[in-house]
């Protein structure tokens, strides 16, 4: 199928279409001058801002897409931090009477 992918400076993939060839021509929303041939199973491992082309594969970067995991992890609010702060010197201060 033709796919027509967007990068970013460091050459991973940030966003992409595709067509698909119905038997007689292909169908595609977009203009297919600079899309590049790949099968269905290569533009399933397209993980975008974690993916590059790289030999007409698909090459998924492990440590960008660790890096984009931890990157979504829930991070503490400024009231959640203060909280913990408080919990342990109230620890510290009943430690210290015992």
């Amino acid at each position: 199928m033709k796919v027509s992918i967007d990068s970013d400076n460091q050459g991973y993939i940030t966003g992409y279409q595709q067509a698909f060839w119905d038997g007689e021509e292909w169908q595609a929303p977009f203009d297919t001058t600079n899309a590049v041939d790949l099968a269905q199973i290569e533009v399933d491992k397209i993980v975008l801002g974690a993916s590059m082309l790289v030999d007409g594969a698909i090459v998924v970067d492990q440590s960008k897409l660790d890096e984009m995991a931890e990157a979504d992890k829930p991070q503490p609010t400024p009231e959640q931090l203060m909280l913990a702060a408080l919990s342990l010197e109230v620890a510290k201060l009943k430690g210290a009477k015992a």
